[in-house]
C-alpha cells in the first residue's frame, strides 16, 4: 500500500493547498484511495493464481472437470495435493525417456507408471525355444509383459510425517495400476503382475 500512496502523492500538484503531512485530510483520503488500489491489486493476483492449474485451490474442481478427472482408476478419495499432481500430469503428460515414445516400449511403460507413483520393472515374455544360436533371444515376443510392481508401504513414520498428514495413506493398489495399464497399453498386450 505504501507504494501506491507514494505514487498518488507524486501525482499531486505542489502548493499550500496540497499538504503532505500524514495527519492532513488530503493525505488520509490518499491513504484510503491507495488502500483500494492495493486491495484491487491483491484481488487481481489471487484471481490469476486461481486460473493457473499449478496454484489453484477453489477452481480445482473446474480444472478436473475440463480434463476428465478424477481418474476412475484412482478413485475420488485423494488429497488436494494428489489431485493437483494428477491434473498437472494430465495437462503436461509424463516425462518419457525419449520424445516420440511408443506405449509398447518397456522404458516408456516404466516411466508412465513412475509418473503416477509406481515403481515397475517391465520385461517381455520370451519363452524358451530349442535350436537357437548362443546370444540370441530365447523365443519370440508374444505380447505378454511381466511387470514387477513395488507398492508404497503407506504408513507414516516417526520423524518423516507432519501434523495434518494421514497416518495411513496407502491408497495405491495393484488394481489401480491394472486399470491404468489396460487403458494405456496397446490391446495386443496382456500384462502379468508380480508383486514384490
Amino acid at each position: 500500500m505504501d507504494k501506491f500512496l507514494q505514487a498518488l502523492t507524486y501525482l499531486l500538484p505542489q502548493g499550500f493547498a496540497w499538504p503532505r503531512e500524514p495527519s492532513s485530510t488530503l493525505m488520509r483520503v490518499m491513504r484510503a484511495v491507495a488502500g483500494m488500489f492495493d486491495e484491487l491489486h491483491r484481488f487481481t493476483r489471487a484471481a490469476v493464481a486461481e486460473w493457473q492449474p499449478i496454484t489453484t485451490t477453489t477452481r480445482l474442481a473446474e480444472w478436473e472437470e475440463a480434463t476428465g478427472l478424477p481418474d476412475l482408476c484412482f478413485g475420488v478419495d485423494q488429497t488436494e495435493e494428489e489431485r493437483r499432481y494428477m491434473l498437472l500430469l494430465r495437462l503436461r503428460g509424463p516425462d518419457l525417456p525419449f520424445e516420440d515414445s511408443s506405449p509398447a516400449a518397456p522404458e516408456v511403460i516404466e516411466a508412465m507408471c513412475l509418473a503416477v507413483g509406481y515403481v515397475v520393472t517391465v520385461a517381455y515374455n520370451t519363452p524358451y525355444r530349442i535350436g537357437q544360436r548362443c546370444g540370441t533371444r530365447l523365443g519370440r515376443l508374444d505380447g505378454l509383459l511381466y511387470l514387477t510392481v513395488t507398492l508404497p508401504s503407506g504408513r507414516m513414520r516417526v520423524g518423516s510425517g507432519r501434523v495434518g498428514h494421514r497416518l495411513i495413506y496407502g491408497t495405491k493398489t495393484s488394481s489401480d495400476l491394472a486399470c491404468l495399464l489396460n487403458r494405456m497399453l496397446p490391446a495386443r498386450y496382456a500384462p502379468t503382475y508380480i508383486l514384490k
